[in-house]
């Protein structure tokens, strides 16, 4: 009888979880390059297993009796917005820029780019966008990017934008489009970028809101479980006592 409980407990609390990352997703749904993100859920032994460090052995779909492990970024492209600007530009494909944050390389879909007062090519929170040479790239009036990645002002190339393909396992968001990456990362030889333009969400509205609803009536599910459940134990009880 306690293990229905617990059951139907921690199949409610991976719903409310679940809403949660939904709800973001839907709150993200205007942000340029985001990657709308899935709940990796499983057993309960899973997510102790997951709370404590260690990798979880095999992963599951959610159920009744399961929990969060992890989150996972979308790869699926986002559309394609036209803005004419010339130092901005989107992935086309798979793959993400690598830029220089203060706690360590950083990735993004997001290529809404500017030159900072050193002419250094910059993302709007102020971090270096990395060349192929692991570099920060400095140009100068009248940069813009070419579709091959490299950056060219008055005549001269600056470098060449890198892009990496890290795989949706190897990435954790940590907020505002960038995600951190475990492991080597490989670089891409032969990106296709497509200059004047920037990359939206790939959220879908329609999708996230029938999620929502399917997540709400699995939650309610859960809650009749519980009650019933409980009011055999309390009749028990009685009885007992």
């Amino acid at each position: 009888m306690m293990q229905g409980v617990n059951t139907a407990a921690s199949g409610m609390i991976a719903d409310e979880q679940w809403q949660q990352i939904l709800a973001n997703n839907l709150a993200q749904i205007d942000t340029t390059g985001y990657r709308s993100e899935s709940a990796v859920l499983g057993s309960f032994p899973q997510v102790l297993l997951s709370r404590s460090g260690a990798q979880p052995a095999a992963l599951q779909v959610v159920s009744m009796g399961t929990g969060l492990v992890a989150t996972v970024p979308s790869l699926v492209e986002g559309p394609l917005q036209q803005t004419g600007q010339p130092l901005d530009v989107a992935i086309q494909g798979q793959g993400f820029f690598a830029v220089q944050a203060p706690k360590g390389v950083l990735y993004t879909r997001a290529g809404n780019f500017s030159l900072d007062a050193q002419g250094m090519l910059v993302t709007p929170q102020g971090y270096h966008v990395l060349s192929t040479a692991g570099t920060p790239i400095q140009a100068g009036a009248g940069a813009q990017i070419n579709p091959n990645g490299t950056i060219t002002y008055q005549g001269k190339t600056a470098g060449q934008i890198a892009v990496f393909s890290p795989t949706s396992g190897q990435i954790a968001d940590v907020g505002g489009g960038f995600f951190q990456a475990t492991g080597a990362v490989p670089r891409l030889a032969n990106p296709q970028l497509a200059p004047g333009y920037l990359e939206g969400s790939n959220v879908s509205a329609p999708e996230v809101l029938g999620a929502m609803i399917q997540v709400l009536r699995h939650f309610e599910a859960g809650q009749t479980f519980l009650n019933q459940d409980t009011t055999t134990l309390d009749q028990f009880i009685q009885v007992a006592s």
